[in-house]
């Protein structure tokens, strides 16, 4: 009888386990170390997005139409990301990698390119959109859930951040604008660390 309810009671949790939704939890990062842990800083729009049949399977993303704030100029930069269809048919996904369709025009900050399994500085939180905004018809920046930035990336006391989370940022006032965005990244590469 005990035997029964051991079996039973395993497999119920065993069932519950695989249902569990599992999340990523990385440190926060605030603007400045966005800015000084990046390899790459780049504003670019994507142009391609190509998934092989790799072990571990992996998607190359390639931006174009550059405007590079850190590192080596060039005319594309492709950065290659864990995750996509396996040649067995499944799909490995990351919790908290964000997604990109062609076209989005992006601000990166990339580290440790085909090194790294996702090479963006803090995975999600060096990943930022560029949107238009209607009101204004100017160049906006949204995160990476396009969510409008009102503000600049600060830590909190906690320290760690998780997939999924609401912005921390309070959503007061205005996005900030592109050419903003960019001149403060500017700005903090010549202040230096």
């Amino acid at each position: 009888m005990r035997c029964r309810l051991f079996l039973a009671i395993s497999t119920v949790l065993m069932g519950l386990w695989s249902c569990v939704a599992f999340a990523t939890t990385v440190l926060e990062k605030s603007f400045p170390d966005l800015v000084h842990e990046a390899d790459t800083i780049v504003v670019g729009t994507v142009a391609a997005i190509e998934s092989g049949g790799q072990t571990p399977p992996r998607t190359l993303i390639t931006f174009t139409d550059l405007d590079v704030l850190k590192g080596n100029p060039q005319d594309e930069l492709t950065v290659e990301v864990l995750g996509g269809p396996a040649p067995d048919g499944l799909r490995l996904h990351i919790a908290g990698v964000p997604e990109f369709h062609l076209g989005d025009r992006m601000v990166v900050f990339v580290v440790g390119n085909e090194t790294q399994a996702v090479p963006f500085v803090g995975m999600w939180q060096g990943v930022y959109r560029v949107v238009r905004d209607a009101e204004t018809d100017t160049e906006v920046i949204a995160d990476h859930a396009g969510q409008p930035l009102t503000a600049f990336p600060q830590r909190s006391q906690r320290g760690i951040v998780h997939d999924g989370e609401p912005s921390r940022q309070a959503q007061t006032g205005p996005a900030l604008t592109l050419e903003a965005f960019t001149q403060s990244i500017v700005e903090e590469l010549q202040g230096g660390k």
